[in-house]
């Protein structure tokens, strides 16, 4: 006879809840509706952000999917509202940013062992996944950009200033998946009393 240990249980208890809100529309529509809206108050979305909160959210192939979804509308609302350049150096920068955000948010949706036990695992998995997304979608600029300069400058300063709002968006992205969470696991418990 095998003892079930009550952290066992929990451990459960957590993956189910977050599979039942990945699965959710709820959580798809809300995370569409944040990063589209994203696209209105930045002309250049946290897409470092939304990769990660997608790949940590989500099941991997739907992760991509939306994270390329708030890529499209960034993009398009660029071109056609903003009134981007419609230059090649402006589509090959468009690309690199859909190849950067396909990159972070496959690499988030890894989601280690440790970050499908608990709460406190899967928020660790969310500021490493976020930190080393942004590396390497900022590589990616950085390799880049020698080519693709088109007059603009890349320094510390201005990388610095992407990291704050990148964290600062993956963190209230994180806070609006942990209510959901909770209010996920409110309207399960109210339904099985």
């Amino acid at each position: 006879m095998s003892i079930i240990h009550p952290s066992q249980t929990q451990n459960y208890i957590w993956e189910n809840r977050w599979i039942a809100v990945a699965k959710s529309q709820f959580w798809q529509i809300l995370f569409l509706a944040i990063g589209t809206g994203s696209t209105i108050i930045y002309p250049h979305a946290p897409l470092v952000a939304f990769g990660t909160i997608a790949g940590t959210t989500l099941n991997r192939k739907r992760a991509i999917l939306l994270g390329l979804i708030v890529w499209l509308v960034n993009q398009l609302y660029g071109f056609l509202i903003r009134d981007y350049p419609r230059s090649l150096d402006a589509f090959a920068w468009g690309l690199i940013m859909g190849v950067g955000i396909i990159l972070v948010t496959g690499f988030a949706s890894i989601r280690p062992g440790f970050s499908r036990q608990q709460g406190f695992g899967h928020v660790l998995w969310i500021i490493l996944a976020a930190i080393f997304g942004f590396v390497l979608y900022e590589s990616l600029i950085l390799l880049a950009f020698p080519v693709l300069t088109d007059g603009h400058s890349m320094g510390w300063n201005i990388l610095q200033k992407l990291f704050v709002k990148n964290m600062i968006w993956t963190a209230g992205l994180g806070i609006c998946h942990g209510l959901v969470l909770r209010l996920t696991t409110q309207f399960s418990a109210q339904q099985s009393s």
